[in-house]
């Protein structure tokens, strides 16, 4: 009879136990990776916002006009992107525009040429808010649509825009302040302050 070896595998015992301890790091390890995602997209729209807000205050002493920041209606039909005033959400995303008759209503921006930039939404958004990954929290007596700076760069009232994690997975928060002189500026807030401001 010729010899024929005998090859050597697994038991299901030794592959059950693998799987087992597959199964366990996965479900320590998926959480953390989420909130990892979490945090970088937070962040990104905060170095966002801020550099929209910067390039509004740039622009607006560069050309010696208003320049307008508002909030975008980002669910619209319109073929030319338009500010959500009534309504909508910081969270939607964003618009830098040219303010020509220095009101401010549904019709803003009043034409395509006006318009300097475009922002997409922080994270998810939903037409309804619902499934929004984000909110943008204004730390103003009423929700600002609009933030206007001057053709000195400065603004009429300091804000400050907060950027709160729906999910709770997120401790601490991202905050974009604007002063009185136009100045922007971002930075981490504690967990103290985080409950205050997106609560």
């Amino acid at each position: 009879m010729p010899f024929i070896p005998r090859h050597s595998g697994f038991t299901l015992l030794e592959l059950l136990v693998t799987v087992s301890i597959a199964a366990i790091l996965m479900a320590i390890a998926v959480p953390q990776f989420q909130t990892q995602g979490l945090g970088a997209s937070r962040a990104q729209g905060g170095r966002l916002l801020m550099a929209a807000l910067n390039q509004a205050r740039s622009e607006a002493i560069a050309r010696n006009t208003t320049i307008s920041v508002c909030r975008r209606n980002y669910f619209t039909t319109g073929s030319t992107p338009s500010c959500a005033i009534a309504s909508g959400r910081w969270s939607q995303g964003w618009i830098i525009y040219r303010d020509t008759n220095g009101s401010v209503d549904a019709s803003e921006p009043a034409s395509a040429d006006d318009i300097i930039g475009v922002f997409d939404p922080v994270g998810r958004v939903t037409a309804d808010g619902s499934g929004d990954a984000f909110t943008i929290k204004l730390s103003a007596t009423a929700d600002t649509p609009v933030v206007q700076f001057g053709s000195n760069g400065r603004t009429a009232q300091s804000l400050n825009f907060t950027l709160c994690d729906k999910s709770g997975r997120l401790k601490d928060s991202r905050r974009v302040e604007i002063a009185l002189s136009g100045y922007v500026s971002l930075r981490a807030i504690g967990t103290a302050d985080t409950t205050g401001a997106c609560a």
